[in-house]
C-alpha cells in the first residue's frame, strides 16, 4: 500500500461520516480528501511527539492534564464518558512551536479528533493556515464560519495578530490562533455541552494562561466569576472574548513601534543632503521604509479581518446565548462593541501611517535620483575632459604624423642620391690640387640621368601607397593637407554636444 494509499484510509472514516452530521450539500468530500491528503504533512508533526493539553470542566469540577504521548491522548478522547451526559465544556490545545512549525499531533490523532467530534469541516482551512507564517494573502482572511441550527452552533475561525518578544533585531512575531467552538444546546432531556480545539503557535502564550488561571486551575490563581461555572453558566460564550481581547491590545504597542520607526528613518531623510549621502545609504533607507510600509499594510488588513470577525461573532453570540442570560449578554454585547471601536481606532492609525510612510519613500527616493544624476554629471564632465585631452593628444598625433610625412618625403629625395653615388663610387667629383677646387667629373650628367628618375619613381610609389591607403579605408585622399577640427567623426561630435546639453538639463 502506498503512502498516499495510508494516508486516505486514515482520513475517509471521518469523512464518510461528515454527511450524517453537516450538511451534506456544502460538504465537498473530494476536495477534503485530497486537501486532507497533501496538505497535512505540513501541518501536522511527522515525528512522534504529542503537545496537546485537554482541559474538562463540568458541574463543579475543573481539570487539566497535558499529554506528551500519543498514547495518552488516545486515551483520553476515547475513554472518557459520552460528552452529554458527563462534561459540560471541554477544551483541547494543540500547540506548535512556533506558527511556523507544525502543530504537535500525528495524523491518526487528528484523524481521530475530528472523526469523535465530528468537527464541522468549516475548521479545516483554519488548521491548514499552520506549519507556515500569517500570508499576506490571507491576513485580511479569519476564515469565519458560523453554522447555527435549533440543536447545534457550530463556530469557527481564525485570530491574526502580532506577539513582542525579547529580541533586538525583530522584536514582533506574526501570530494566528485557531478557534473551534461546538455549543450543543440542552433539550429533550439531554445536557448541553461545549466542546472547543484551540490550535495555538505556543504553549507559554497569554491565552491558556487566561483560561486556566480563571478557571483557578493554574496554582495560585484564584477563578473568576466571569469563568466560573457556578456563577456564570454562560462561561463558554464569554471564552471567545478572551481570546479576542488577548491579542486585540497587541496592536496598539505595535503600531507605536511602526511609528517610531518611521519617525527615525522620516528625520534622517528630511535632512539628507544628496551630495553628502551615498547611494548605499539612500538605498537602505528606500528598503527600509519600504519595509515598514509593507509591516504597516499588513497590520492594516489584519486588523480590518479582525473587526470582520467580530462583527460576525456578536451576532452569532447572541443568537447561541437565545437571550436567556440578558444581564450577562448585555455586558458582553459592550464589550463586544469596545472591541469594535477599538479595532476602529487601529484601523484609523494604519490609515494615517502609510500615507506618511509612502511620502518618506519618495522623499529618500528624491534624494537617491538626486543624487544619481549629481554623479551622473559628474561622470559627465570627467568623460567629456578625458575627450578633450584625447582631441588634443591626436591632434598631437597628428602633427607628428605630418612631420614623420615630410621627413619621409625628404627621405625619398635623397635617398636615391645616396644611392646612386654608392653605385658610382662618388666619381663624379675630383679634386683639383693646383687649383684648390672641386671638380664636377664631365660624366656627371649620368649622376643626374640615374638620379631624377629614381627619386620621381620614389615619390610615385609614395603616392600611390598613401592613395590606395585611403581608397581600401573609403577616406577622402589627402597627401598633405592638415587635418582640422572638421575632420573629427560625428560620434566624437556627438558625444561631446550631446552630453554636454544632457549635463545642462540635469544640473
Amino acid at each position: 500500500m502506498t503512502p498516499a494509499s495510508d494516508s486516505l484510509s486514515l482520513w475517509r472514516p471521518y469523512l464518510h461520516e461528515l454527511p450524517v452530521h453537516h450538511d451534506p450539500a456544502f460538504v465537498n468530500i473530494d476536495s477534503l480528501e485530497k486537501l486532507l491528503s497533501t496538505r497535512t504533512t505540513r501541518v501536522l508533526t511527522s515525528r512522534n511527539e504529542t503537545r496537546v493539553r485537554v482541559t474538562d470542566v463540568y458541574d463543579d469540577h475543573r481539570g487539566s492534564s497535558i499529554h506528551t504521548t500519543p498514547e495518552s491522548l488516545h486515551t483520553a478522547l476515547t475513554t472518557e464518558p459520552a460528552i452529554p451526559d458527563g462534561v459540560n465544556v471541554r477544551i483541547i490545545s494543540i500547540y506548535s512551536p512556533d506558527s511556523i512549525a507544525p502543530l504537535k499531533i500525528s495524523p491518526p490523532l487528528m484523524a481521530l479528533l475530528l472523526q469523535r467530534y465530528a468537527v464541522h469541516p468549516a475548521f479545516l482551512q483554519v488548521l491548514f493556515s499552520f506549519g507556515r507564517n500569517v500570508h499576506i494573502a490571507e491576513a485580511g482572511s479569519s476564515h469565519v464560519c458560523v453554522d447555527a441550527r435549533d440543536t447545534d452552533t457550530y463556530i469557527s475561525y481564525q485570530v491574526n495578530y502580532v506577539e513582542e518578544k525579547q529580541r533586538r533585531f525583530i522584536p514582533w512575531s506574526w501570530r494566528h490562533t485557531g478557534v473551534y467552538h461546538h455549543r450543543h444546546q440542552p433539550g429533550h432531556g439531554k445536557q448541553g455541552y461545549d466542546l472547543f480545539i484551540l490550535l495555538q503557535p505556543n504553549e507559554t502564550g497569554v491565552l491558556d494562561k487566561r483560561i486556566l488561571s480563571g478557571l483557578g486551575i493554574l496554582a495560585g490563581s484564584r477563578p473568576q466569576p466571569s469563568l466560573d461555572p457556578v456563577y456564570g453558566r454562560d462561561y463558554p460564550i464569554l471564552l471567545h472574548s478572551v481570546v479576542l481581547s488577548s491579542f486585540t491590545c497587541n496592536w496598539r504597542w505595535y503600531l507605536r513601534h511602526l511609528g517610531d520607526q518611521f519617525e527615525e528613518y522620516n528625520n534622517k531623510a528630511l535632512v539628507a543632503l544628496p551630495e553628502e549621502s551615498t547611494p548605499r545609504e539612500s538605498y537602505d533607507m528606500v528598503s527600509a521604509l519600504r519595509d515598514l510600509n509593507d509591516s504597516a499594510l499588513r497590520a492594516q488588513i489584519c486588523c480590518r479581518g479582525n473587526l470582520d470577525l467580530v462583527s460576525v461573532l456578536k451576532p452569532a453570540i447572541a443568537s447561541s446565548l437565545g437571550m436567556q442570560f440578558p444581564a450577562s449578554w448585555k455586558q458582553n454585547l459592550r464589550g463586544y462593541e469596545a472591541l469594535e471601536s477599538t479595532l476602529q481606532g487601529y484601523l484609523k492609525s494604519c490609515e494615517e501611517l502609510v500615507p506618511r510612510i509612502r511620502n518618506a519613500i519618495d522623499l529618500a527616493g528624491y534624494t537617491l535620483s538626486l543624487h544619481n544624476q549629481l554623479d551622473t554629471a559628474k561622470v559627465d564632465r570627467e568623460l567629456r575632459d578625458l575627450i578633450n585631452h584625447l582631441k588634443d593628444l591626436q591632434q598631437d598625433t597628428v602633427d607628428d604624423s605630418a612631420a614623420v610625412k615630410i621627413i619621409t618625403f625628404l627621405s625619398a629625395v635623397y635617398l636615391p642620391g645616396s644611392f646612386v653615388v654608392s653605385v658610382y663610387g662618388m666619381n663624379f667629383f675630383d679634386f683639383n690640387d693646383e687649383s684648390r677646387q672641386i671638380v664636377i667629373a664631365k660624366d656627371f650628367w649620368v649622376f643626374l640621368a640615374t638620379w631624377l628618375p629614381l627619386t620621381m619613381a620614389t615619390g610615385l610609389i609614395y603616392v600611390l601607397i598613401v592613395w590606395f591607403d585611403a581608397w581600401w579605408k573609403r577616406k577622402p585622399f589627402r597627401l598633405f593637407q592638415r587635418p582640422g577640427k572638421e575632420s573629427m567623426s560625428q560620434s566624437e561630435t556627438r558625444v561631446v554636444h550631446g552630453e554636454d546639453s544632457k549635463c545642462e538639463i540635469d544640473i
